[in-house]
């Protein structure tokens, strides 16, 4: 089937860095549905790129990457607004409705509609949804007739939809005609592989668009701190901004662990570490005092923390607290 394979990997890889290693099945579902008269969710953790892929959908379709791209996101627009911005209105429909105004899904027709954060539909817009996915019609809100459209839907999610259907909180008709077909992000902690390429990728892009032309690169140290984490609070989203916080703060040639943990210890030092975090937390303050021999003022600075902060962390986590000094 030489023809599958012109449309697919070589196409679509250089939109998403890690196609090659912890994306690989990611851009291999991708490659399945191409060319296809298929809608496609998107699941995964908050920050894992599911943007990403629904463009990566978009761009390499032969059939759909000549049109618009729309994106919206769910959870961001009032119920009251939800229908007219999908479905679009008719002049005299309402207050304020001067003209008619297409809707999103108009406005995507040839192309893709986005739905980010489908799991936030509010109940009643879902049967209207379901209707114009079903029929590829929609009416606008005032109008007499349907519009026909013609749009491939790619939705996402971070939210566990089988548990919102068992609750009724979400329609089980809408959701399997949502997932003709499911791909699945895998979380940064899963493929930590990705993480030197992402991050290198990142420090280019700040370093170029905040003019710091003198961060040239990360240490062997930093990447190997950087593929430590698990970056569970926000995926790739949260190294985006570790790198752009590093790029704006570094005044040195080369990034270091010092620098990452100093970008990374502001989030971390907010409020009391939960007990499930407590050991995460005595592992980190022992490695810093190790790092800077022992030194408190060290460690405090490095951590972004007061001494006395440190003191109380240490005695909390039951660690050994060196004598404070003058």
């Amino acid at each position: 089937m030489p023809a599958l394979e012109t449309r697919a990997r070589p196409s679509c890889g250089h939109l998403l860095i890690g196609a090659e290693s912890g994306l690989r099945e990611v851009v291999d579902a991708a490659d399945r549905v191409l060319g296809l008269d298929v809608d496609v969710l998107v699941v995964g953790e908050s920050g894992t790129g599911k943007e990403l892929v629904a463009r990566l959908l978009h761009e390499a379709d032969p059939e759909r990457k000549a049109g618009p791209f729309v994106a919206v996101n769910c959870a961001a627009l009032p119920e009251y607004l939800l229908e007219s911005h999908l479905f679009g209105y008719c002049r005299g429909a309402f207050t304020g409705a001067d003209a008619d105004r297409p809707g999103l899904f108009q406005q995507a027709r040839g192309g893709t509609l986005f739905l980010d954060e489908v799991g936030e539909l509010p109940a009643a817009s879902q049967p209207k949804l379901l209707r114009a996915l079903e029929e590829r019609r929609v009416r606008p809100v005032g109008g007499a007739e349907e519009v026909p459209v013609d749009v491939r839907v790619v939705s996402a999610t971070n939210r566990e939809l089988s548990q919102a259907m068992e609750e009724g909180r979400f329609r089980a008709d809408l959701y399997y005609r949502l997932a003709d077909y499911v791909i699945s992000v895998p979380p940064l902690r899963e493929r930590k592989s990705d993480i030197p390429d992402l991050a290198r990728h990142f420090l280019g892009h700040f370093r170029e668009r905040f003019g710091r032309q003198h961060v040239h690169g990360l240490s062997e140290g930093a990447v190997s701190w950087l593929k430590s984490r698990d970056w569970r609070a926000n995926n790739v989203r949260e190294l985006n901004v570790v790198i752009k916080r590093v790029v704006l703060e570094c005044d040195d040639p080369v990034i270091t662990p010092e620098h990452l943990w100093a970008a990374c210890s502001r989030d971390d030092v907010r409020g009391d570490p939960a007990p499930t975090e407590a050991v995460d937390e005595g592992r980190r303050l022992r490695q810093a005092l190790e790092h800077c021999g022992g030194n408190v003022a060290a460690t405090a600075r490095l951590l972004g923390m007061k001494r006395s902060t440190l003191y109380d962390r240490l005695r909390r986590c039951g660690l050994r607290t060196p004598p404070r000094s003058g």
